[in-house]
């Protein structure tokens, strides 16, 4: 969704009328309440809990864009309801539903925002972690702050989003690329993701292998970088043996 003209504010009342009734066709009567259980991410990673705390902001530094926004749609996939995807109107991590698919996310439980202004992305990720019949959302964007600074993402924006998600009952994700200093945000986790070498899966599709890194995390102890392969047929993640995974670090290095 995105103004009608390039440098409006949106009319946030009409925007937000619109996203509930979305919301509410999808859902019908509304979802049922989710389980307190984390986000699975891969079976055999170390993480507290056993996987993502919903109710809870996580972000996502990606090396690549595919890449990123791949390991984000998997996640939310596993939400299991209705989710939004936010990006800038002209933004390379706009989401292309067929594409996201192959990651879990059914094209029907997707809402795509467009926004021209970080404001008005901003206001659209709180009001998506607010609203109780949303069980997920991301906003991917890579907008660098201006000089005014009003589209920075930094830990009171971050805060305010981690309070939304509380609220709501929603995972959130902020997808970012990744840079050499990242900002602090409030975020509960902090990953770095990045593609290596694909693997042949027969018929001539390829399975996405990621080097995937826990940078940090609240009450846990950071972990990786990890060598792990999508498997799209059995909608799983998969950690790669220690031996294969630090020859895929070792030849990533070898090429940076």
């Amino acid at each position: 969704m995105s103004s009608a003209a390039p440098d409006a504010p949106l009319d946030q009342a009409a925007i937000l009328a619109t996203l509930r009734a979305r919301v509410a066709r999808l859902e019908g009567t509304g979802r049922a309440p989710q389980e307190a259980r984390p986000i699975p991410v891969c079976d055999d990673l170390p993480l507290p809990g056993g996987g993502l705390a919903r109710a809870a902001v996580h972000e996502v530094l990606a090396m690549a864009p595919g890449c990123g926004a791949a390991f984000c749609a998997l996640l939310l996939a596993r939400t299991g309801g209705t989710v939004l995807w936010i990006a800038g109107r002209r933004d390379e991590l706009l989401a292309w539903p067929p594409g996201l698919a192959r990651c879990g996310l059914v094209p029907a439980n997707l809402i795509l925002v467009r926004a021209e202004r970080w404001p008005d992305a901003l206001w659209a990720m709180e009001e998506a972690l607010r609203c109780p019949a949303v069980t997920g959302a991301v906003l991917a964007l890579t907008w660098e702050p201006n000089p005014e600074g009003d589209n920075r993402l930094d830990l009171t924006a971050t805060r305010r989003l981690q309070l939304a998600a509380e609220a709501g009952g929603a995972l959130g994700l902020l997808l970012r690329p990744d840079t050499a200093h990242p900002a602090p945000t409030a975020a509960v986790t902090r990953w770095r993701i990045g593609p290596l070498p694909t693997a042949q899966a027969g018929a001539g599709l390829d399975e996405p292998r990621w080097q995937l890194e826990l940078l940090r995390v609240r009450g846990g102890t950071p972990g990786g970088p990890w060598a792990v392969t999508w498997r799209a047929a059995e909608g799983r993640l998969d950690l790669e043996r220690e031996e294969t995974a630090s020859a895929a670090r070792a030849s990533r290095g070898a090429s940076a």
